[in-house]
């Protein structure tokens, strides 16, 4: 028995070992709250991938973003800079997510996943709806994180 749980857990760690990892990075004119929303649906919705694991440093990574690059000032960071402090924090890519309100009740998510070893983005998606509670909040980042991992 012991020798059988030993080798299911060979098994999750090699396959942990092939997934690639993803830093995340949330930014937008949505209120904090929101934005923690979709940040924490966007890694968990990530992780669950069979391709990526989320890093577990978004906080730690948007903090230094911000403290390097005066985003409270600017409010736009380059994709270059955020793929090297990426890089920097040992991610393969980082998954972009733009929050906008668009009308009273309305909501767009916008995301693009950028390989840090080329600053290319390779993957994006996007949608919205209307919020009426966090759970549309927490739809919504699930539909655009799900399209933005998806191969089609």
């Amino acid at each position: 028995m012991l020798l059988v749980s030993f080798l299911s857990l060979m098994a999750v760690v090699a396959h942990a070992q092939y997934k690639s990892t993803v830093a995340v990075y949330v930014t937008g004119h949505a209120d904090k709250a929101e934005r923690n929303i979709v940040a924490s649906k966007a890694v968990a919705r990530l992780s669950k991938s069979k391709e990526y694991v989320a890093v577990e440093r978004t906080g730690t990574f948007m903090a230094a973003l911000a403290k390097e690059q005066d985003y409270q000032l600017s409010g736009e960071v380059a994709d270059e800079d955020i793929a090297e402090l990426g890089k920097r924090y040992g991610a393969r890519y980082v998954a972009v997510f733009e929050v906008s309100k668009t009308r009273d009740r309305a909501m767009f998510i916008s995301a693009r996943m950028i390989d840090v070893e080329t600053g290319a983005i390779v993957r994006t998606a996007d949608a919205n709806r209307d919020i009426r509670s966090t759970d549309d909040v927490v739809a919504l980042t699930n539909s655009v994180a799900y399209r933005l991992i998806s191969k089609k």
